[in-house]
């Protein structure tokens, strides 16, 4: 073998040793918190393919450092993007499952019977509630009907009293007329009753 080519193979040889050997993705965890979606992609119209809880591993692909966003496969086949932030290096413990009695999202469905229950109570709340909003407004109508009365009663009142105010003034001016009158009679007969019996005695005397 010829320098040239033995220079060139021992080149190619040592860019191969230095390539690093590709290992298998460590297996990382959805961290603590909140689940996460599983993005099917980066843009706004790409669909959720699971909801992801806690602890749940999967094994990292692709890194997006300037979006934050890892591309990962789950243990199920299944790929796509989560929050770099979402990503924990150690192992997460696992929520416990819900109980049935704590799920109430999709509630078991009722029978023919119930439902006509449901109904005929909605049906009686229903009135009930008409009957209540219709007294309300008998209530409001009757105090407004009571309010107006009490409005003409005060003003009837006070046309009253003051007509007796006015009658007692016409009263009290008419007794001092008469008295008045009478002081003016009694004067006048102080003044001519001396000067009728002086006339009287002079008439007896003269015969």
């Amino acid at each position: 073998m010829s320098h040239p080519l033995l220079t060139s193979a021992l080149l190619i040889f040592c860019l191969v040793a230095a390539l690093p050997i590709s290992a298998e993705p460590e297996t990382r965890w959805i961290a603590a918190g909140a689940p996460i979606d599983l993005m099917s992609g980066l843009s706004a119209k790409d669909k959720s393919l699971a909801a992801l809880t806690p602890g749940t591993p999967f094994k990292v692909l692709k890194l997006n450092q300037r979006l934050g966003y890892a591309r990962i496969a789950l243990d199920s086949g299944e790929i796509g993007w989560i929050p770099s932030k979402a990503i924990s290096m150690v192992p997460v413990p696992v929520p416990p499952p819900l109980s049935p009695s704590v799920i109430t999202d999709n509630p078991p469905a009722k029978s023919p019977e119930q439902l006509r229950e449901d109904v005929s109570r909605l049906q009686t709340e229903l009135i009930a509630v008409r009957q209540a909003s219709s007294d309300i407004l008998r209530i409001q109508t009757e105090r407004d009907q009571l309010q107006s009365s009490v409005i003409a009663l005060k003003r009837e009142l006070e046309t009253t009293t003051r007509a007796k105010n006015a009658l007692n003034e016409d009263q009290k001016q008419s007794w001092f007329m008469i008295g008045g009158g009478v002081l003016l009679i009694g004067i006048i007969l102080g003044i001519l009753l001396p000067r009728l019996s002086v006339k009287r005695r002079n008439h007896w005397g003269s015969y």
